[in-house]
């Protein structure tokens, strides 16, 4: 019999035995969904683009996405992102319909518009143009060869990213519905069979087909692999060893089945219009959620962490999680103070201002003031003999045994009528902690241990019976921790090791290690070395309670909420901040009524004798079965959802991107795809090449960071969820800070280029200026020797010529010729003193205030006195010339007329001075003796003055031409230019 067959005969013939069963089924205790299941529900008010959710689906990199008709929806745990007609331009239609992806490939989604592919943030659509057979698909599936295939009112087709192909069944069968199953094969559901898509082939099942009705609407399967047909009045389960069949009215109050999961667990839910029903076994009743009310339900998905995400059609999108709490009905809004189980098994509540609460298999017993207590307000609780109570109380102690109630206060010997804690001993006898001491019960009769018995504070609270060898009586007070062994009371405080002095609560484990909790210092605890505090910001600062379970646990309650940490991992980090104990804390996601986990009273927590732990809060009781956690031990996917530079978007891809210049400030936007309880996420990141070690950023989903040198680097951020666990893998984007042109090592190199040119400059500009002082020094030593030669040697030369005749007169008795020679010798040295100062004049830079013809003219009848016939003749316009420009040209002219009257004997001389436009020119003529030319330069003899005179003419730009010869005498020819500004810079 095939797959069909089966299904259509169950729906028609079975009739008479599924009522036999049903009726069984009623005799028998109905299973109950659980009661730990957490809610929450999503609508427009949210961000939901509508209200009405075809599917649900979890993308390969962690998204859920929602198809909805008011658009797209992607969901990473805290916000929704919208992709619709308004946002994206590739969306033309906002009907969204259904999701496929493979392990690999990017996302698909079909519309009532066509298919859109959503790859690497882009969206790109396909058509009827493109050769979509018809824009009205109804749902997806994707193969394992990479293909998907697409189920539309016209038939099957496939599409590998380039081309749409027909899918074509055998027998003509017309599809209605299609999955992917776990091998990555594709079912398809017909009229006429079951058939299977693998590899390009379609392959019909062993079973057959046969001729039914199109009104198979879903198709899936268990995690056994068996399969499960969903029709839109019928469910048929069809397992190996057993199959079913549901339908409506019968089996599920409801008018429609309008979709089915089957979870990992194996447990069958089931969408109606009517509300959500689970089934967890093929033979069980389905039981109505209560959670979703009569919702209609229009899809349903199992995530990667288990929680059960529903798509309602008008209010908008559940989760429901599986959660580790649990509260107890009927107590829910009372702020409980202390919880004890008494030795009948019934769990005592204590509350404030409510009075008392006896808990048993569901049942409640209430005790107040009407009913004997001495006060409503429960501060401390101890079981006594035979299900019998001790309630502690702001006025007195209540010994509760079945209806009775014994009352003791102060005027029976208590201490003080204020309880606060209270222990029975295994003897019988009782411990009572009050504001004034410890009080001992026994022989009905009160003792009273007080501060001066060596108690660290009359203010007595936690109480503990350590099952030790030496079976200590430990004492929590307000100043330190007191033991009472034997008559001795010792106390401990911060001195001996404690992290504080106030003791809020204490526990021994297993091992015999003493767990103390304080107010504000956290956890301390005592082992065979003495005691050891454990300073750590992962664990609550101030503990009102400590319980262990069987797994070595340890469970703290604080205002914080619940933190359930192993003894071992514990004991092992100590206080070290690098070493992590993997703590687990559990609030409100977790099913607690509320965080604040907190009670005025003692014990405040309690395990019971089946293992469960129950802990006071400040709405009810949060009660836990350590041995049947639901731990979550997938690592949440990270993805990095926005980078941003100067406010401006980076895309994200898997390239180093290129961040211009300029760019002050950075942030990163990031998510953990953890749905179980998103808030409870944890987060830290590194920006690799500038942070030197990891940020803690808690449940902070943004960094930022300003004024990043520019350089290479990668951001990495990694997360935990709610149970701490990490995923270390984490998401990463690479980036490069490109440097301002000004850093760059082209330009660092033109700049030292540049600098090596100014040095270079600068050091040749040094020599050159070294240079021309030397040179201007040079010609400065060189004026001067010619000056002195001009002037103070020919004086000298004068005056030693004419003492020598004086001498020779003198020799000669000749008193009145050398007395002649004496005074003319006298003239000789008054004309080398005045020729002495005018150089003096002229070192000073003391212009001559006559003009060159006047000295001329001056130089000629000094001459001419002197026996030398010398003419001057000045010709052309006269203009003034530069003082050093005239000096030198006098200075020729001095020193042609002293060579003509010294060495060549001449007695005539003519002098000719010419101004003409650009050029003077000078001409001196005698009738001496003459010289070759040709012949060594004088100085080679030790005579300077034609060198001088072709220095002096070089200074001035002129030409200098001496002609000569021994019987023609000798003319000193000069020309010099006299062009504007020419003259004025000489000697300048």
């Amino acid at each position: 019999m095939n797959l069909l067959s089966r299904l259509h005969l169950v729906l028609r013939s079975s009739l008479f035995w599924m009522s036999c069963a049903i009726a069984a089924l009623s005799l028998t205790a109905s299973p109950q969904v659980p009661n730990n299941l957490g809610h929450q529900s999503w609508s427009t008010e949210n961000g939901l683009p509508q209200n009405s959710v075809h599917q649900v689906f979890q993308s390969t990199d962690g998204y859920i996405w929602i198809a909805t008709e008011g658009g797209l929806a992607r969901f990473n745990g805290i916000d929704f992102k919208i992709f619709n007609q308004e946002t994206t331009p590739a969306i033309t239609s906002d009907d969204i319909c259904c999701f496929a992806q493979s392990h690999s490939g990017p996302l698909w989604i079909a519309t009532s518009d066509g298919l859109l592919q959503y790859s690497s943030g882009k969206f790109h659509r396909y058509t009827i143009a493109n050769g979509l057979t018809t824009g009205r698909i109804t749902n997806l599936a994707a193969a394992d060869d990479g293909l998907i295939l697409i189920l539309t009112t016209d038939g099957i087709s496939s599409f590998d990213g380039r081309r749409f192909y027909t899918i074509s069944l055998p027998s003509s069968a017309e599809p209605s519905a299609i999955v992917t199953a776990q091998d990555g094969s594709v079912w398809i559901a017909s009229n006429s069979g079951i058939f299977q898509y693998s590899h390009g082939r379609v392959l019909p099942q062993p079973l057959g087909s046969t001729s039914t009705a199109k009104d198979i609407e879903g198709i899936g399967f268990f995690p056994d692999h068996s399969l499960w047909l969903r029709t839109g009045t019928s469910i048929a389960v069809l397992r190996s060893d057993q199959s079913r069949t549901l339908s409506i009215s019968r089996d599920l109050p409801a008018s429609r089945i309008q979709s089915l999961l089957a979870d990992s667990q194996g447990q069958l839910w089931i969408g109606t219009s009517k509300g959500l029903f689970m089934l967890d076994k093929v033979d069980s009743h389905p039981q109505v959620v209560p959670a979703l009310g009569s919702n209609s339900i229009l899809s349903l998905m199992q995530d990667e962490e288990s929680d059960l995400w529903v798509g309602t059609e008008t209010s908008g999108l559940q989760i429901l999680r599986h959660q580790n709490f649990r509260t107890i009905p009927g107590l829910s809004d009372h702020p409980i103070t202390a919880i004890t189980q008494a030795t009948d098994g019934a769990i005592w509540l204590g509350s404030n201002s409510d009075g008392l609460d006896r808990w048993q298999a569901g049942n409640i017993q209430h005790l107040d003031t009407r009913t004997g207590l001495v006060s409503e307000t429960i501060l401390a609780l101890a079981p006594g003999e035979g299900g019998s109570m001790w309630v502690g109380t702001p006025d007195g102690l209540n010994y509760v045994k079945g209806k009775k109630i014994r009352t003791y206060t102060s005027a029976d010997g208590l201490p003080d009528d204020l309880i606060r804690s209270l222990l029975r001993d295994d003897d019988g006898s009782l411990w009572i902690g009050t504001r004034r001491g410890l009080a001992h019960w026994q022989n009905n009769q009160f003792i009273t241990l007080t501060q001066s018995n060596g108690l660290g504070s009359d203010l007595v609270g936690a109480l503990l019976r350590s099952h030790a060898p030496d079976h200590d009586l430990w004492i929590g007070t307000l100043n330190g921790l007191s033991r009472l062994r034997g008559d001795n009371i010792t106390t401990f405080t911060k001195k001996d090791g404690l992290s504080g002095d106030t003791i809020t609560s204490l526990a021994e484990d297993t091992q015999g290690k003493l767990w103390i909790g304080t107010k504000g210092a956290g956890l301390s605890v005592m082992t065979t070395a003495g005691f050891t505090p454990l300073r750590r910001d992962d664990l609550p600062q101030t503990i009102d309670s400590i319980l262990e379970d069987d797994r070595g646990n340890l469970w703290l309650s604080s205002s914080r909420g619940i933190t359930r940490v192993s003894v071992s991992a514990l004991i092992k980090c100590g206080s070290s901040s690098t070493c992590d104990p993997h703590p687990v804390s559990y609030g409100r996601a977790d099913g607690m009524p509320t965080e604040e986990a907190i009670g005025v009273g003692h014990p405040a927590a309690w395990r019971t004798k089946e293992g469960l732990l129950w802990f006071a809060t400040r709405k009810g009781v949060a009660v836990t079965d350590p041995s049947h956690l639901v731990e979550n031990l997938t690592p949440p996917p990270i993805v990095i959802e926005r980078f941003t530079a100067d406010g401006m978007d980076i895309p994200l891809t898997g390239t180093e991107q290129n961040i211009a210049p300029g760019r002050a400030s950075f942030a990163f936007e990031y998510a953990a795809l953890s749905y179980v309880a998103p808030a409870k996420v944890r987060y830290r990141y590194i920006l690799d090449g500038f942070d030197k070690r990891w940020t803690e950023a808690g449940s902070r989903r943004i960094a930022y960071y300003t004024n990043l040198p520019p350089r290479h680097y990668r951001f990495r951020v990694q997360a935990a969820n709610n149970d701490g666990i990490w995923n270390e893998t984490g998401a990463q984007i690479a980036f490069f800070v490109r440097p301002p042109f000004y850093r760059r090592l082209w330009f660092l190199l033109l700049v030292l280029g540049l600098a090596a040119a100014a040095a270079l400059l600068l050091y040749r500009l040094r020599v050159r200026g070294l240079q021309s002082r030397f040179q201007a020094v040079l010609a400065e030593r060189t004026r001067v020797a010619r000056e002195i030669h001009d002037t103070l040697a020919q004086s000298f030369v004068g005056v030693s010529v004419q003492l020598e005749l004086i001498s020779q007169f003198l020799a000669h008795s000749q008193t009145d010729a050398a007395s002649r020679q004496i005074d003319q010798t006298r003239a000789y040295v008054r004309e080398g003193l005045a020729e002495a100062r005018r150089s003096i004049w002229n070192l000073r830079a003391i212009t001559a205030p006559n003009s060159l013809p006047t000295r001329l003219a001056h130089l000629a009848e000094q001459w001419s006195q002197k026996k030398l016939n010398t003419r001057l003749n000045i010709t052309g316009t006269y203009r003034r010339l530069s003082q050093p420009f005239e000096d030198e040209i006098f200075r020729i002219a001095q020193e042609s007329l002293a060579n003509a009257a010294r060495h060549a004997n001449a007695t005539q001389v003519s002098a000719d001075l010419r101004y003409d436009s650009s050029r003077l020119v000078l001409s001196i003529s005698d009738n001496g003796s003459g010289f070759d030319t040709s012949e060594r330069s004088p100085s080679s003899n030790g005579h300077f003055g034609i060198q001088g005179m072709h220095e002096r003419a070089a200074q001035i730009h002129a030409q200098l031409t001496i002609e000569s010869s021994p019987a023609n005498g000798t003319t000193v020819m000069l020309e010099a230019p006299i062009t504007e500004g020419k003259e004025a810079a000489i000697n300048a």
